[in-house]
């Protein structure tokens, strides 16, 4: 039997600081919603301490999460969403904010038909995704807005037929993306990679090394004294950035 989770929470810094949250739910079609407003909260796993976080933990299919963290040096971490067909909507506005996100990191359960939205809002952000390391996510829909100065964004997946889009306006931010998997020979069937790029200073560096797969990338840019290093490689001579 499916079970349905709806969980709202509305914290603030008013009356105490440094608010936790740790969720671990498995089942079904669940529905969270966790919104935290102010610095230095933490959203975390159930044995989640301060100053010590582990990891939320989802599983289920047909799952979706909702973070709104509005505040600076807020902490989320995630090492635990599993499941097809998750939905997630990740919001994140202020400074010197951490993002841990890992999507069926160990590759024990599918993490097909994803559809994830992260907008980030400020500077000085640290923001990590792994998604599917070990096991392909077919049908990934990966949307990035990030407006600000010196974010650090950084990012794994092993994918196929999947869209993953970024759009960056800011300067001196830093992008580092690694796409692998095994997803076919045709076009329809491989990785599509859209960056949008405005600012100056940046410093890009994207790898694409899908198996025998015909991966795409478009990148449109108005940046100055930035460095974009792309690498497509479907097991050829091994080269980096």
């Amino acid at each position: 039997m499916n079970k349905l989770l709806n969980l709202v929470l509305f914290l603030s810094l008013s009356v105490f600081a440094d608010n936790e949250i740790y969720v671990d739910q498995s089942g079904n079609s669940a529905n969270i919603d966790l919104e935290q407003l102010g610095g230095s909260n933490l959203i975390g796993g159930s044995e989640a301490t301060s100053g010590t976080m582990t990891a939320l933990d989802l599983d289920g299919v047909s799952m979706t999460l909702d973070i709104n963290q509005i505040g600076s040096s807020n902490i989320f971490r995630s090492d635990a969403i599993d499941g097809d067909n998750f939905t997630g909507f990740f919001e994140f506005e202020g400074d010197s904010n951490i993002m841990d996100i890992l999507l069926n990191s160990t590759g024990l359960i599918s993490a097909d038909y994803i559809d994830l939205n992260i907008d980030v809002t400020g500077g000085s952000n640290q923001i990590d995704l792994a998604i599917a390391e070990n096991s392909d996510s077919s049908y990934l829909d990966l949307d990035w807005i990030i407006l600000g100065d010196s974010n650090d964004l950084d990012f794994d997946i092993d994918y196929a037929n999947a869209i993953n889009y970024v759009d960056i306006n800011g300067n001196s931010n830093e992008l580092d993306f690694s796409g692998s998997g095994y997803a076919g020979t045709t076009s329809a069937d491989s990785a599509y990679f859209y960056l949008d790029l405005d600012g100056s200073s940046n410093d890009i560096d994207i790898t694409q090394s899908s198996t025998l797969a015909r991966d795409y990338l478009k990148i449109i840019s108005n940046t100055s004294n930035s460095t974009i290093c792309v690498v497509q490689n479907d097991q050829g001579t091994s080269t980096s950035c």
